[in-house]
């Protein structure tokens, strides 16, 4: 269902603007002459006076003249998928669609923007469209540093530009979190968070080398693994002759030899203190290595030892715990967080006897982490080390879904890949909203499958990425780029003599806004509503709304009689996405706002219900002076619409109507009778 949204007076940051009247739509995004990373172009304007929808043109002629189709819609924010191309310029401009009546309204001032280049090579192979799991595909690239998102035609629609930056994951405001490539920088992979528009919204303090994955914790804080360093022994092995030459002793004893690790830290989400650590060396025995997978070998030749090389890591709110995945020894952890006390080592068997669980799963150098609604655990199994561990001919790469349970581990589905698509390094698994599963490997140039789980492939991107140049490191279907798109129309909103805003008639009145969802994902906004008259307290309301819903949310004010129209503020502030608070102002009128006729005489009257407070019913009184419709609404303190009284076209005349509130709960609620664009409301408490 469309709906509108109401930018009259916008502004981020809680800033508040003069108001003033429009008479053609006032433009709010993309910016003029803007250079955009990507295809799918969010549209946004102000809203006009009594206008019933509006025209949207698109054209890449400044003058229109090509024929170019209309976009008629009923919101102030419109999301364009299908018509952007990328390296074109483009022009566009709006237009009330239906001004009281009157026909369309004049057109908007002309605003142009520019699409950058592609930067992907990405194809896909689509083998059932039916049960492709509805989304877009957004990846990162090592090497050649970048990001992209493709659609379920491999259409490139979004990319990071000249940024440098690799996707790690998506938060779950729907932000994007990763790494930019960043040269000459004390570490030169620093982690953000940034949203699709290019907008970095956090960055770590870059105090230490982050790599592989950062978090953010529902506390607001942001967690990341970084390197940590110790020195340790060379341990007897097939590699012990290679350091003897280089004049180390290599004896298994002797402390000698710098150590890679790793520590997981927390960082405050404002003063970015780390809050919060764990280190590997605290809480993994040193004579735990891997022994097989020539690690030692890679340490003769960069003269450190990559000790545990920890790549993924997920946080469980329901059990405040981490999970972990530590690639070089083949090991997933979880972690008591905040304690960090190691809850269980799974995976394989080492010196230390600290690997408890899943001993003969055979997994190695995983990648990723998932915790399932059935709180199993999903993981992508490079493995590397399968001929050793499985007994496999040669390297394969499988999903597997581990589930643990009184101290034991199994693996209880699982997806191989093909020999020729091996992932030796990177790569990630899924678990989609309809059951598929999305599994990335860097082999056979990067791509993506989307499986059934009975094994049938669904979808296949390919990324067309090879070493040393290219390989893609993850990739997630997410549900768009436009995590926070959202509409906000002043319901009757009107213009008359050169005062634009709403007519509240005196006492008992509520100003109301029309919120839809025109985004990808639910969005939940915090509303506070102040004026400078002091017609409202300071109401909050909380409002969440799934993606393409809409409602109505008033607030109820105590109107006195004002000569000039009265500043009203409304608040709208994201709780996922504080940074992109806004403010949308209005003046409040208590004479008629309407073109076309005078100040009437009252045409209608609610009398005061009785009695009041009442248990469980209550008289309503009401009278009108002609025929016409009529509703008669019951609205909760929160603006919600509890029951409709009265719906119906009624005879002059005085009328009476019962409220029976027996199943509805004790309270204060409004009786709001509609005439026209007209309203009047009553309050009245039930005690139970």
């Amino acid at each position: 269902m469309a709906r509108g949204r109401t930018n009259i007076l916008i502004m981020k940051n809680l800033s508040l603007l003069l108001l003033f009247s429009i008479s053609s739509a006032q433009l709010i995004s993309p910016d003029n002459d803007a250079y955009l990373d990507h295809v799918y172009i969010m549209f946004e304007w102000e809203q006009i006076p009594e206008a019933s929808g509006y025209n949207l043109q698109l054209s890449e002629d400044s003058g229109f003249s090509d024929n170019t189709d209309q976009i008629f819609t009923n919101d102030l924010v419109y999301i364009e998928r299908d018509r952007i191309e990328w390296e074109s310029t483009y022009f566009w401009r709006v237009r009330a669609n239906d001004l009281d009546g009157q026909g369309p309204g004049p057109w908007s001032d002309t605003r142009s923007f520019h699409t950058n280049q592609s930067l992907s090579s990405s194809t896909v192979n689509v083998f059932n469209d039916q049960l492709y799991s509805d989304g877009i595909t957004v990846f990162g690239a090592f090497f050649n540093y970048f990001s992209a998102a493709i659609d379920q035609d491999g259409r490139e629609i979004w990319n990071s530009g000249d940024d440098d930056f690799i996707y790690y994951s998506t938060g779950h405001n729907g932000n994007i979190l990763g790494c930019n490539f960043a040269p000459g920088t004390q570490n030169n992979l620093p982690g953000s968070e940034r949203a699709f528009d290019g907008e970095i919204v956090w960055s770590e303090p870059n105090n230490d080398f982050l790599h592989h994955d950062m978090i953010q914790l529902p506390n607001g804080n942001y967690l990341g693994i970084i390197e940590t360093n110790s020195l340790g022994v060379i341990p007897v092995g097939g590699w012990t002759p290679l350091f003897q030459g280089l004049g180390f002793q290599a004896d298994g004893i002797t402390i000698e030899f710098p150590w890679v690790g790793d520590k997981l830290v927390e960082w405050h989400k404002d003063t970015k203190e780390i809050v919060w650590s764990w280190s590997v060396f605290d809480h993994y025995n040193m004579s735990d290595y891997d022994q097989v997978g020539g690690t030692w070998t890679e340490a003769y030749i960069s003269l450190h030892y990559d000790w545990t090389h920890v790549n993924a890591v997920i946080y469980d709110d329901e059990e405040s715990c981490l999970y972990i995945s530590t690639r070089h020894l083949s090991r997933i952890t979880k972690i008591d967080y905040p304690s960090g006390e190691v809850v269980w080592n799974m995976g394989r068997d080492m010196p230390s006897g600290d690997v408890t669980l899943g001993n003969d799963l055979g997994f190695s150098f995983q990648h990723s982490l998932q915790k399932l609604e059935n709180g199993n655990l999903l993981t992508f199994d490079n493995g590397n080390l399968a001929p050793e561990f499985r007994g496999t001919e040669e390297p394969i790469s499988r999903a597997i879904e581990i589930e643990v349970n009184d101290q034991q581990a199994s693996i209880t589905w699982s997806y191989e890949l093909e020999p020729e698509l091996f992932g030796f390094a990177s790569g990630n698994v899924q678990k989609l909203d309809n059951g598929n599963i999305l599994l990335t490997t860097v082999g056979g140039g990067g791509r993506s499958l989307e499986v059934e789980p009975n094994g049938n492939i669904i979808w296949e991107g390919l990324y067309n990425l090879s070493l040393p140049d290219g390989a893609v490191y993850r990739a997630n279907r997410i549900p768009g780029i436009f995590p926070l798109a959202y509409s906000a129309k002043i319901v009757g909103y009107k213009e008359y003599n050169d005062n634009v805003g709403v007519y509240l008639p005196i006492g008992a009145s509520s100003v109301s806004y029309d919120f839809v969802n025109v985004g990808s994902s639910p969005i939940s906004l915090k509303l506070q509503v102040n004026d400078d008259q002091g017609w409202f307290d300071s109401q909050v309301i909380n409002l969440e709304l799934d993606s393409g819903m809409s409602e109505v949310v008033s607030f109820e004010g105590n109107i006195s009689s004002i000569e000039q129209g009265n500043p009203i503020h409304l608040s709208i502030i994201p709780d996922d996405h504080p940074n992109k608070a806004r403010i949308l102002s209005f003046s409040g009128f208590t004479t008629p706002l309407t073109k076309t006729e005078k100040i009437q005489p009252e045409t209608f009257h609610i009398g005061k219900p009785y009695p009041n407070p009442f248990n469980p019913s209550t008289r309503i009184e009401f009278s009108v002076d002609h025929e016409q419709d009529i509703n008669l609404e019951v609205f909760g303190i929160n603006g919600k619409l509890i029951e409709t009284l009265i719906e119906t076209r009624s005879f002059a005349g005085k009328h009476a109507i019962n409220w029976n509130a027996k199943n509805i709960a004790a309270g204060i609620y409004f009786i709001r009778m509609t005439v026209k664009d007209e309203f009047k409301t009553e309050k009245v408490i039930l005690l139970k």
